[in-house]
């Protein structure tokens, strides 16, 4: 997947983008018409004489001059230019709440009608879509590519317990269910163990099996995510620390690219926790 791929806003981001910038206006805009219930009347004057910042207080438009305000009425000066201000922010969310809300209607309708660049792909029948090259592949096609790579995952040993994910695959603890199946549940494509090669600093090549190797459908970015379950062990800690350290090398990094779970003995994960995760890294919304 190239940079620009990664990097694409999708028209359902938009609306989103859209609409919760209009909820942001819509509260900004309440809180000031509250704040102006309650002001001095009048509005501010300001002016500089010899040097010398001096403030006044105008109680009517025709009033160009106004009353002088005192050194000691600062509170009052302030309150007046608060005033000032929230009027005219008022006046501009009101005018970009207008012009936002224009802007999804039309939006909105012309997504419906899949007239947007990335929706007209959608309007021809499948015996054309095989012949053209779109401008971005629909959302259920690129996953349906994405899910649909073969490949050779790591062996299990023929004594190692077996346990069932909820889409029917094997993975190797109940750890690994629970994410599998939080996974599933959340809709978020993954494959299990898929290999990725690894260099190490002498320019050795490993193969490695992250746990899970994830999609974020949004921003269509890969995560692997690395589930850690024996880490009051000091031998599997320590082999733990390493391979993050080889992840690190070769641009694999937690919080960009990557997720990790750990777990003890005594402190097991749970799906609340990684429902959190994927939430944070791989909704699609």
């Amino acid at each position: 997947m190239n940079k620009s791929e990664r990097e694409y806003i999708s028209s359902d981001k938009i609306i989103q983008v859209l609409e919760q910038r209009i909820s942001i206006l819509n509260a900004l805009l309440l809180e000031k018409r509250k704040a102006l219930k309650n002001v001095p009347s009048g509005s501010l004057r300001i002016a500089k004489s010899n040097g010398v910042v001096q403030y006044y207080r105008r109680m009517n438009p025709k009033d160009t001059t106004g009353s002088y305000i005192h050194a000691k009425d600062k509170v009052l000066v302030k309150r007046l230019a608060q005033k000032e201000y929230d009027k005219k922010v008022s006046l501009a969310v009101q005018a970009e709440i207008a012009l936002l809300n224009h802007t999804l209607k039309t939006y909105n309708k012309m997504n419906d009608r899949k007239l947007l660049a990335e929706k007209v792909f959608e309007k021809f029948r499948p015996l054309w879509q095989v012949l053209i090259h779109p401008v971005r592949i629909p959302d259920s096609l690129y996953v349906q590519e994405w899910q649909s790579v073969t490949y050779t995952g790591k062996d299990f040993s023929e004594d190692m317990a077996e346990y069932l994910t909820a889409r029917g695959e094997r993975v190797r603890s109940k750890s690994e269910i629970i994410i599998a199946d939080t996974l599933f549940r959340l809709k978020i494509p993954y494959h299990y163990e898929y290999p990725v090669d690894i260099r190490t600093t002498n320019g050795e090549k490993l193969t490695f099996y992250p746990d899970f190797t994830c999609l974020n459908l949004r921003t269509r970015q890969e995560f692997y995510w690395e589930h850690f379950g024996m880490m009051d062990n000091s031998e599997y800690s320590e082999r733990a620390v390493q391979k993050l350290r080889l992840y690190e090398q070769n641009g694999i990094v937690p919080g960009k690219n990557l997720i990790i779970t750990m777990e003890t003995s005594t402190i097991p994960i749970n799906t609340k926790q990684i429902e959190l995760l994927a939430k944070s890294y791989l909704f699609n919304t």
